[in-house]
């Protein structure tokens, strides 16, 4: 009989683990959300900086793939984004100029995906941003 108990009380557990969201882990969030947009715009001087992006165009944001977020001491965000060659050309403006309506992506230019995490702590007007890239993506490939 103690066996038995023992075996459930384990599954029980084990089932509990497998369905359960961990507390304090990344929860996805809705990509598409203006929010996530706002903050890959934000993150275009630390892209720029890159010695990844020495081309002459800046890179700008063209869609956010993927957004999480945990809540921390803050908030910390995880995005992933399209970003791509604009016709905005280093030297004729500050990358913190950019914005949606200054700079667009031009067609067939290059493009790459970097990972974005911003920690905010908006009670002490708190933001920092940190940013890798993760690959290059192919003019013809779909996301």
């Amino acid at each position: 009989m103690k066996a038995i108990l023992v075996v459930a009380f384990i599954v029980s557990c084990a089932t509990i683990t497998v369905n359960a969201s961990m507390v304090g882990g990344f929860k996805d969030q809705d990509a598409s959300a203006p929010e996530y947009h706002a903050h890959a715009w934000k993150a275009v001087k630390g892209i720029n900086d890159q010695a990844s992006n020495n081309g002459p165009y800046y890179f700008v944001p063209i869609k956010v793939i993927k957004a999480q977020t945990q809540v921390v001491a803050g908030v910390n965000t995880k995005l992933e984004v399209l970003v791509g060659e604009s016709s905005c050309k280093k030297g004729e403006m500050q990358a913190h100029e950019l914005t949606a309506s200054n700079c667009q992506a031009k067609d067939g230019g290059n493009r790459a995906i970097y990972q974005v995490s911003v920690w905010e702590k908006p009670w002490e007007n708190f933001e920092q941003f940190t940013v890798e890239k993760v690959r290059d993506v192919s003019a013809d490939e779909q996301i």
